[in-house]
């Protein structure tokens, strides 16, 4: 459409008064009220199709005298200028604003008044912003060519603007006038596919907002094509060493018509170095590497890796420390991308199998002793007891769900790939502790499983030695001072001479100094079994019930 700076709240209505008295039911009565004349009334009526105008002034408004309306063109008072009286028909601000810009699209909503729409992000669509150009209403719209192009101003959905995205950037669009969203987005999309969702009120638009950024670190990197993750990660690359046209920094874009126009911009900072995009491959001298038509992601006329990577003890390490994200050549799920699938060299059942990359020289329960990094030496670990803890011993073999949140695969959320690389995380609760804390130099704190038995109030440092009895409560030995930081009248039992198998015999021997029954110790539980058999207790109520040792007992504990 041509826009002229012509508003039909401001315009200036010529021979109202003829108009109005021309305006007839018929039988010499007028059919619109008083003041109808005025823009800001019958504007309204007509774009909200509370009434058809061309029901009196004809099917292309420009007048009828049947009987029915003997109504004028609406092009004899739409002429503000007397110069070109159907300009109105092709300016859309005519109708649609013009308040804050003069594309046509609002702020004045189609009711006639300023409140913003259904979607108040029209004007920054419309007029462009930082990151975009400005766009033509084809992108979300069937752009009507004058006032009475089909389904414009007459159509079955009176004062709604249909949305179409067929002509646009993203065909596959999507809008929601329930929230104000739009989805199936390319031009809110990562760049990939057209997976953007947004909607109206959603915050200024940052790098971050569509896809990762130059701060979004390797689980963001890992879902971008090809060899992104790598370039933005172990080789410190950066967005403007190969988008030098689009943006001149990384963090802002200098070229809007370059960004989000359907392209992909490859240009390279460094002046030797060439991008083939047909081929997508690049070749050349580049951060410290010779590339002789290396394609995106790796292939092609050369690899990303160097010789021997292949090799678990090479390429595991820089997968465990994260010093490399896999993801960004062989795909989000290490399923093939521009690399090959993870699973063509790994053995069966690889992503669910602890020992594959966890260790399993000494136990095969996946927790070390090899290190992340693929050390087989034990001392270099940061919590060397591991085995200790996932093998039994005086108490059972723990699961990891003790200390860690478990993985189900490798690529469980904040497994492999996370914020912390090389690092495993403490989370005690899901196990017998929950109130633990862990140093992250071998120390744990508030623990169930090495206090007293009594509250979670034990403390243990990695590497202090063996664990006996007395290491975490008072023992057969430990004497009557000890004894007396025990429950009820375990002190007066243990100094008439009794004996930890006599009240516990389903766990500790005879002689209460070793523990017979690992899976019945530290297991939450207060294991109380007689081996008398004339008394008995209850856990309830915490009483014992006929005669041992000489005397009978009808007392609480």
């Amino acid at each position: 459409m041509t826009n002229h700076p012509v508003n039909l709240l401001a315009v200036v209505v010529v021979g109202c008064l003829t108009f109005l008295a021309a305006c007839t039911d018929g039988f010499g009565g007028r059919y619109h009220p008083d003041n109808y004349a005025m823009g800001a009334v019958h504007g309204p009526a007509m774009k909200s199709q509370a009434e058809d105008c061309r029901t009196c002034h004809g099917a292309d408004l420009t007048g009828d005298s049947t009987d029915v309306g003997d109504a004028p063109s609406c092009d004899g008072c739409h002429d503000a200028t007397g110069t070109n009286p159907t300009a109105w028909r092709t300016n859309c601000t005519f109708c649609h604003g013009g308040v804050d810009d003069d594309t046509g699209a609002p702020p004045r909503n189609v009711d006639g008044t300023d409140l913003v729409g259904p979607f108040p992000s029209h004007p920054t669509h419309v007029n462009g912003s930082d990151l975009a150009v400005a766009y033509d209403c084809v992108q979300c719209h069937v752009k009507a060519i004058d006032v009475l192009s089909p389904g414009h101003v007459f159509d079955d959905t009176p004062g709604e603007a249909e949305n179409d995205f067929g002509a646009g950037l993203s065909p596959q669009g999507a809008f929601s006038s329930s929230d104000g969203s739009c989805s199936n987005l390319y031009c809110h999309g990562n760049g990939r596919s057209d997976n953007g969702t947004v909607t109206a009120m959603a915050p200024t638009m940052e790098c971050s907002s569509c896809h990762a950024s130059m701060t979004s670190g390797p689980s963001g990197w890992g879902g971008m094509s090809g060899a992104h993750a790598l370039h933005l990660g172990a080789l410190g690359v950066t967005c403007a060493d190969c988008h030098t046209r689009v943006t001149s920094d990384g963090t802002q874009i200098t070229a809007v018509a370059l960004h989000v126009d359907g392209a992909r911009e490859v240009d390279f900072s460094v002046g030797s170095f060439t991008w083939d995009a047909a081929r997508q491959e690049c070749t050349g001298a580049c951060h410290s590497v010779q590339h002789n038509g290396f394609t995106w992601g790796g292939g092609g006329g050369g690899s990303v890796h160097p010789p021997g990577f292949a090799a678990s003890n090479v390429h595991g390490p820089e997968f465990e420390l994260q010093r490399q994200d896999c993801r960004g050549c062989h795909g989000d799920q290490l399923q093939g991308g521009s690399g090959p699938s993870c699973d063509s060299c790994h053995q069966q059942g690889w992503r669910t199998d602890c020992t594959y990359c966890h260790g399993g020289g000494l136990n095969d329960t996946g927790a070390p002793p090899r290190d992340l990094g693929s050390s087989n030496n034990n001392a270099s670990q940061s919590f060397v007891a591991h085995t200790k803890h996932v093998t039994q011993g005086v108490a059972a073999a723990w699961d990891c769900v003790q200390c860690h949140v478990k993985p189900t695969d490798v690529m469980s959320l904040n497994h492999a790939f996370d914020t912390t690389p090389g690092v495993a995380e403490n989370t005690f609760t899901a196990g017998l502790s929950p109130q633990t804390t862990y140093n992250g130099t071998g120390t744990c704190s508030n623990n169930y499983c090495h206090g007293n038995g009594r509250a979670a109030n034990g403390t243990y440092t990695d590497g202090l030695g063996p664990v006996g009895c007395g290491s975490c409560h008072a023992g057969q030995n430990s004497g009557s001072t000890a004894w007396s930081t025990m429950s009820g009248d375990h002190r007066k039992h243990l100094n008439l001479g009794y004996k930890c198998g006599e009240c516990h015999q389903t766990v500790s021997n005879a002689a209460g100094t070793a523990i017979i029954a690992p899976l019945l110790h530290v297991d939450g539980q207060k294991q109380v079994k007689f081996v008398a058999t004339t008394i008995t207790y209850n856990p309830a109520t915490k009483r014992c019930t006929g005669p041992c040792h000489g005397e009978g007992h009808n007392e609480t504990w």
